[in-house]
């Protein structure tokens, strides 16, 4: 309840009177593209971190780590309505070991080492005005995508509770009330891929099983998604309502071999988009999600919240994060409550390539760790300019 409090008073504070207008872009959009001009497209967002880890629990953790998070999407649109989209994922380092891979044993400076080469998306889409119907290898829609949250690290503990490289079928419908805001509904069922397309082509781990069990991992359809997300509200006299957007969204996933419980999860986020003057643009962003029986845990439930706040002026942005994980566990080592909080100050080189200086921050199971580096960040798009007025990652 006092995280659901926070949220309510961060409304508030979007109520007070600024300048908001719809002006400027979004350098983080990077699109799915399907339904576009016909032929082949590449987007592709290259992210680089050089991290140092300034302190740990203990001496030998203290590591310095070159690893990257990069996104490359390579899609086909046959004509306006009917496209094959693929997402292609090579990460490493901490954002990695976020999916619940365990760190190395003897920890040691690290050059792109232990990274993974996955297919994280291929599926094909029918699009018409306002309806798409998706079926393949995609990621059901709960909360915000995580690349909206500000910082250089903004990304990392979101996308670590994520649902991704899930196998099925859905179906988005989108519908335009004018300044009321567009709002979309995105419907899904699926399961854990168990396909060749879940292991890794880089250090090949195998690929996964209906025997290795974990939520989801049923090959039936027993989980499915649903959420309602809004944005493009317009108002001449309401500062609160110009600039706001939400999602809210709801998620089962069913137990697999040696699961004890389904996996049930809520989440509800805001986010508002203003400019404090002429030249300076925010961003506040918030959200809650609610885990019960975390990974099929008949004991173990988990509320993780969190708050941004993202500034850009010019070719100069600032943006944090601060990320809560409210443990209720059985088990003594997991009832610890856990906070992470990230911040970075970014300066674009041009519209393609940006560099940020960031710290983090993190208590984990009663452990801190702290981190600073340089983040190098490149996107390009071919054919060039395909990827503008795209909402980035919607499946």
């Amino acid at each position: 309840m006092k995280n659901i409090f926070k949220i309510l008073v961060l409304l508030i504070g979007f109520a007070l009177p600024i300048d908001s207008s719809s002006k400027g872009h979004e350098h983080d959009d990077h699109s799915e593209h399907g339904g576009g001009d016909s032929g082949f497209y590449i987007h592709s967002g290259i992210r680089i971190h050089l991290d140092k880890t300034l302190d740990a629990a203990e001496e030998g953790e203290q590591v310095d780590e070159a690893s990257t998070h990069s996104h490359f999407e390579i899609g086909y649109n046959f004509n306006e309505s009917l496209a094959i989209i693929s997402d292609i994922k090579i990460e490493g380092g901490d954002h990695g070991h976020s999916h619940g891979e365990e760190e190395s044993e003897t920890p040691k400076d690290k050059f792109f080492e232990e990274h993974k080469s996955i297919v994280n998306k291929l599926y094909v889409n029918l699009k018409t005005e306002n309806f798409d119907l998706y079926a393949g290898k995609f990621s059901p829609v709960v909360g915000f995508d995580f690349h909206k949250f500000p910082g250089a690290y903004g990304y990392q503990e979101v996308e670590g509770y994520a649902l991704l490289q899930k196998m099925g079928l859905g179906a988005k419908l989108e519908s335009d009330f004018g300044d009321a805001g567009t709002h979309t509904i995105n419907a899904s069922t699926f399961f854990a891929d168990t396909t060749s397309l879940s292991h890794s082509r880089i250090n090949n781990d195998g690929k996964l099983r209906k025997s290795d069990g974990g939520v989801s991992n049923t090959e039936d359809f027993s989980s499915y998604s649903i959420s309602l997300g809004g944005k493009n509200f317009f108002s001449l006299d309401n500062n609160f309502i110009d600039g706001f957007s939400y999602q809210i969204g709801y998620a089962k996933q069913g137990k697999g071999t040696g699961d004890t419980e389904d996996e049930k999860r809520y989440s509800f986020g805001v986010a508002h988009t203003s400019y404090l003057n002429e030249g300076v643009k925010m961003t506040l962003i918030a959200e809650y999600m609610n885990i019960s029986k975390l990974g099929g845990e008949s004991g173990h439930d988990r509320a993780i919240t969190t708050y941004g706040l993202g500034l850009e002026r010019g070719k100069f942005t600032l943006g944090g994060t601060l990320t809560y994980k409210d443990n209720d566990a059985d088990e003594a080592d997991e009832n610890v409550d856990d906070n992470i909080r990230q911040v970075s100050l970014g300066y674009y080189v041009d519209e393609n390539l940006k560099i940020d200086l960031g710290y983090k921050r993190k208590k984990v199971s009663n452990e801190v760790s702290k981190i600073a580096g340089i983040t190098i960040k490149y996107v390009f798009d071919w054919p060039s300019g395909a990827h503008a007025g795209h909402d980035h990652h919607d499946h």
